[in-house]
């Protein structure tokens, strides 16, 4: 949850000169939701990069540690942030960037009922991610490009650099892995890629494991649409009710960085161009 001071203060770029512009003619019309003009590119370093750099350009006016309980929304007068601990910050604008589980925890006033409905529809899809670290991307060995469907716990893989390898567990086997004793699930992940991409799989230099589904601070991985889901979002999806902005991949077509980015370069340009 961000929020913005009154005129003279400046928002920050939500992202780093590193991180590409919108491609030539990605307005809308034909090439708005090119699959090949949003999905072609990485961040070299990881996609927590981008948000790393943005907090050290920002100094000390990031807080974390700090989380939200309620937000009001003022049209005349300062809005106010609620943090856990009982303390109250004011500003100008309020901009979500919270992914739409964790925004259900925080208590909005001031917005539209309809713009609220709009918000609390969206659901994410509880999942987690693995991620296997080799010296080498081994299984080009066997003449195989990383990228598969699984049949196992593991729903695919694909790599994610030189020597590494990721691999989702989608929704419908994130009990599975719950299921699994902690100090199983890691070699029995392996196994499945194992069985997939060779038995070098066994022996990888690091792995980790994120629980998105059951990571408080994010509550799912990205937004899931069910049958009926996107006719009661409705048009209000990715809109703002200013002082009150919303921005990330919740709020694009289709999640990814690049709906972060785009999303997040829309609310900035909205709270600068309002004042």
């Amino acid at each position: 949850m961000g929020t913005t001071g009154g005129p003279g203060r400046r928002a920050a770029r939500p992202t780093p000169a590193a991180v590409r512009a919108p491609p030539r003619g990605a307005g809308p019309g034909p090439h708005h939701y090119d699959y090949e003009a949003w999905e072609g590119l990485r961040v070299a370093e990881g996609s927590a990069t981008v948000a790393l750099r943005m907090a050290a350009a920002l100094g000390g006016r990031i807080r974390t540690g700090s989380p939200v309980e309620a937000v009001t929304i003022r049209r005349s007068g300062p809005c106010s942030v609620r943090l856990a601990g009982g303390e109250t910050l004011t500003a100008g604008a309020v901009v979500s960037a919270l992914p739409v589980g964790p925004l259900r925890s925080v208590r909005v006033t001031g917005v539209s009922e309809e713009r609220l409905t709009s918000l609390h529809r969206q659901r994410h899809a509880l999942a987690a991610k693995f991620v296997a670290a080799y010296d080498r991307p081994f299984w080009r060995d066997l003449g195989r490009s990383g990228l598969s469907e699984c049949e196992g716990v593991l729903g695919s893989t694909w790599p994610q650099s030189h020597g590494i390898l990721s691999a989702l567990v989608p929704p419908e086997r994130l009990g599975v892995l719950l299921g699994t004793p902690a100090p199983l699930r890691t070699r029995e992940l392996l196994a499945d890629i194992a069985r997939l991409h060779g038995e070098e799989a066994h022996h990888p230099l690091a792995t980790h494991i994120r629980m998105w589904g059951t990571d408080p601070w994010t509550q799912g991985y990205v937004t899931q649409w069910t049958p009926g889901d996107v006719t009661a979002v409705g048009p209000r999806h990715g809109s703002h009710e200013p002082p009150f902005y919303v921005c990330g991949s919740d709020q694009w077509v289709a999640g990814y960085m690049e709906g972060a980015v785009r999303t997040g370069r829309d609310a900035a340009g909205e709270v600068l161009r309002r004042g």
